[in-house]
């Protein structure tokens, strides 16, 4: 048998309608907050704003924390479950230096976690190595140091799959002084460092925030993103870019993404293992500076030349909501899975932030809908970072303040379950057959000894694009597929006793 169900266009709109006007919670794919422990004699622990987190190969997961109380300091927990944490203990790789703040941690095939900061006294930045059993290897390393505008800040580290460890920062503080984005790499495993490359135009115009994300990667093709300020108003920012094709030796002269009188920050950029770039970045529109904001994206295949779905980045990945933060984007090799994530606030009523998250299975050409990771109803959380764990599930943490209604500050943490596993069915039939699969016509699907009742088809969105119900004795189903687009689409089947989804992709 064959059926066509058509959704109407009213009947889309509804739907979105319902989950926008939803209060809307988290998604179930989400494990419950896990409140990370103190410091010993602490009240007041908060988190580093972008990789304060690191995750290797056997589980074991890793996070930075803030004392914000008495001394300070910084300090370390740990956990191979994700529930249960270590007492937190002091990093203090160096005693030479006053101030060590803003470390930025991450892990790479190795299992060495790579880690920098800034110190006030003297003013530089440094590196440390430490192994999977949190034992210094290497302590110290300067990087850089006499800042050009006062300070190191945005602080960004990344390595590739060809050994190289890369740093990306601005130097001045936005806002105070007007900054400008610098680089450098290792080739030697952070025992030594290249000179500072200046990457944006010393033109006396903010550049601030300098992105680039390449562990996924192995080839020379490199490429910088940043936030950087309009010749035209001093209120007006554009994103701009450099790339290296000699795996960050030399950078090409700074060019302009997207430039339009709209305000674009936060960019996010990864590179996924065939060298696509993945743009993100939060624009808003100058008319409405405030509840305007959206997340936007756009990828690359020719070194940042041309960009789709648009030249004008009008794929906006969030809800009409107020989007800002792109943070966490990642690649995970595994599963073929590209995700971002950002905060979001609800323009109907919450006033508080949460983070967002969102996933495309086909390197960006279509996105699911935003899922909610947090709901934290009035209060705004504090977003840190994201990690993929070993098996394609993902960890992030955040900082909650005034909590519990003291003033003072709490880290939390949670996971996500795997993709891989959430699209497996809750009853695993070796007898349900789809095919031909790839498909470019009607696909048969055999149900084997699951008795289904209903079949419902989702595009890569997310969104219910068929729906059929039938008697429980039939034992295939005919599948029109002919009028469908290329891509990945999701087939959910369901019984009376069991769920099961698989993919479908359309050639």
């Amino acid at each position: 048998m064959k059926r066509i169900i058509t959704l109407t266009l009213t009947t889309v709109l509804l739907i979105h309608s319902s989950i926008l006007n939803a209060q809307h919670g988290v998604a179930p794919e989400w494990t419950p907050n896990v409140e990370l422990p103190t410091p010993p004699v602490c009240n007041d622990v908060g988190g580093f704003l972008y990789s304060n987190m690191a995750v290797l190969s056997n589980g074991k997961r890793i996070i930075f924390l803030n004392k914000r109380d008495g001394s300070g300091g910084v300090f370390h927990t740990y956990s191979y479950d994700g529930l249960s944490w270590s007492t937190p203990v002091v990093f203090a790789p160096a005693s030479l230096v006053i101030g060590l703040n803003s470390p930025k941690v991450i892990s790479d095939e190795n299992d060495i976690l790579h880690i920098i900061w800034a110190s006030q006294v003297p003013k530089a930045l440094y590196y440390t190595k430490m192994d999977s059993a949190l034992n210094v290897i290497l302590d110290s390393v300067r990087i850089s140091d006499n800042p050009d505008f006062g300070s190191y800040q945005g602080m960004y580290p990344t390595t590739d799959r060809s050994g190289r460890i890369h740093v990306m920062w601005h130097e001045g503080k936005t806002g105070e002084d007007i900054p400008e984005a610098y680089y450098s790499r290792s080739t030697d495993g952070g025992t030594t460092w290249n000179s500072k490359d200046s990457l944006s135009t010393h033109d006396g115009l903010s550049s601030a925030f300098p992105r680039g994300q390449f562990n996924a990667y192995a080839g020379d093709t490199l490429a910088i993103f940043w936030r950087d300020t309009s010749a035209a108003s001093a209120n007006d920012w554009d994103i701009q870019m450099v790339v290296s094709q000699d795996g960050g030796a030399n950078w090409s002269s700074p060019a302009v993404i997207n430039s339009n009188t709209n305000y674009q920050g936060d960019p996010d950029i990864v590179i996924d293992p065939d060298g696509r770039f993945h743009l993100f970045y939060h624009e808003t529109a100058s008319f409405n500076p405030y509840w305007g904001m959206r997340l936007l994206y756009g990828y690359s295949d020719d070194l940042g030349a041309t960009w789709n779905p648009s030249s004008t980045f009008n794929d906006t990945i969030s809800l009409a909501q107020r989007s800002y933060l792109a943070e966490g984007s990642r690649y995970d090799i595994q599963n073929g899975v590209l995700w971002t994530f950002w905060k979001e606030e609800d323009m109907l009523g919450l006033q508080g932030g949460d983070m967002m998250a969102s996933y495309s299975l086909n390197k960006g050409v279509s996105w699911s809908i935003p899922e909610y990771v947090t709901d934290r109803n009035d209060t705004t959380i504090g977003f840190k970072s994201v990690a993929l764990l070993p098996n394609g599930g993902l960890a992030v943490n955040y900082e909650l303040p005034n909590y519990p209604n003291s003033g003072q500050m709490r880290v939390f943490y949670k996971e996500r379950t795997a993709l891989a596993l959430s699209f497996n069915s809750i009853k695993n039939d070796p007898n349900i057959l789809i095919y031909p699969n790839p498909a470019t016509g009607d696909v048969k699907i055999q149900f084997g000894e699951m008795k289904v009742q209903e079949i419902e088809v989702f595009n890569m969105k997310r969104q219910l694009i068929f729906h059929d119900q039938f008697s429980n004795n039939q034992a295939f189903y005919d599948l029109d597929f002919d009028t469908y687009l290329k891509g990945v689409y999701i087939v959910k089947l369901r019984s009376t006793e069991s769920i099961l989804t698989r993919k479908i992709i359309k050639q």
